[in-house]
């Protein structure tokens, strides 16, 4: 049998989103996770541990004997085609790791294999033990032939894995790339036909801690964070972009002029990392629970937020200003405000760091009619 004389370069992520303990089944879990183009001779390795402490030691020991509990056996051994390892990788903290296989590409037999994992990127997002030992995991399986599942899936090979450990789905992989036959004898390894690619194990760009504010002055939304995994990040307004936003030790901080009351989105290319919508941003409609007309004037009951500036406006004008609101605010406007007429009434209101709620149209009354409305 011969193997297709393909290239893997594949790239994949690690999820920092991922809820803890998703275990379940996934509709979007294949049941049985791709093979790639090589393995070895049989559902056994060796491999070398050059770890130098005992803490990633114990990381590959738990990696290796999950995968031996699944159905392949690792054994540590004093040297091995197979190496793995931790390795301080500071200066690139988009990667989680990788493996670099060296194999021959007509039978698919893997003359050499280095399995890294990045214990800066651990240590800097707080990747627990159990999650490391997830991550060698993942690394192991490429090492053995088998490649990703699904994007959402739920497999230890998924591309976004953080906090899967193997699954079935993986298992099945495994027997699968380990039931096809291999021509490993009958065909001689020559030079010319070993070529080495790499698995890289991206971080998943996350955003955390997002805060806003507004700023009445300059019309601005004030937004600050921290980014994981970002150096840069895009800002859009309305499904337009405004601005390229740099991220600094971690952390972002803007302030950005607009009109309206849209979406905000961060993103990195295409990717919808958060969204910020008016209701982050801006103070809710107040809801107007009745008003009734009088001779004198005009008597309104409010429900809007508590220590609420609120105006009421004709055609654009202030007529009646209410500071410092309770969260049921009832108002009088007499006539000589309206001018005896209530067409063009709106009412907004503020809180401190708030853009001004959307305007609420009042209801054009008549002498003697009350309107009321349950929410």
């Amino acid at each position: 049998m011969r193997f297709p004389k393909r290239i893997f370069s594949t790239l994949a992520t690690i999820s920092l989103t991922t809820s803890f303990g998703l275990l379940s089944a996934n509709a979007s879990t294949k049941a049985t996770t791709p093979m790639l183009g090589y393995r070895y001779d049989k559902q056994a390795a060796n491999y070398q541990d050059l770890s130098s402490s005992d803490y990633y030691k114990d990381v590959w020991n738990n990696a290796t004997a999950s995968w031996k509990k699944a159905g392949f056996t690792w054994t540590k051994a004093a040297t091995a085609k197979t190496t793995v390892s931790s390795y301080d990788g500071s200066s690139d903290m988009t990667l989680a790791g990788y493996n670099s296989v060296s194999y021959n590409k007509s039978t698919g037999e893997i003359t050499s294999s280095k399995v890294r994992i990045n214990r800066a990127v651990f240590e800097k997002y707080n990747y627990t033990k159990a999650e490391r030992t997830n991550v060698a995991e993942h690394e192991l399986g490429h090492a053995l032939g088998i490649g990703h599942n699904n994007t959402d899936s739920v497999s230890v090979m998924n591309p976004a894995n953080r906090y899967y450990t193997i699954q079935a789905c993986d298992i099945n992989g495994m027997k699968a790339r380990y039931a096809t036959t291999t021509t490993f004898d009958s065909v001689p390894n020559n030079p010319g036909e070993i070529i080495t690619v790499t698995e890289y194990l991206h971080v998943q760009p996350k955003i955390t801690n997002i805060t806003t504010n507004y700023s009445s002055q300059s019309h601005s939304l004030i937004l600050k964070g921290r980014a994981i995994g970002i150096e840069h990040l895009t800002l859009t307004y309305q499904g337009k972009k405004v601005r390229t936003v740099n991220v600094k030790s971690g952390q972002f901080k803007l302030a950005q002029q607009f009109k309206g009351y849209g979406d905000f989105k961060l993103m990195k290319g295409q990717q919808v990392l958060a969204t910020i919508p008016s209701q982050q941003y801006a103070t809710p409609k107040v809801k107007v629970t009745s008003a009734e007309r009088t001779t004198k004037g005009i008597y309104y009951t409010l429900i809007g937020s508590r220590d609420a500036t609120i105006n009421i406006a004709q055609n654009g004008q202030v007529i009646k200003t209410i500071k410092n609101a309770s969260a049921t605010t009832k108002v009088f406007i007499p006539n000589a405000k309206i001018k005896n007429s209530t067409r063009g009434l709106t009412v907004t209101q503020r809180v401190t760091n708030k853009k001004t709620s959307q305007a609420v149209q009042l209801p054009p009354l008549k002498v003697n009619i009350k309107q009321v409305t349950n929410f």
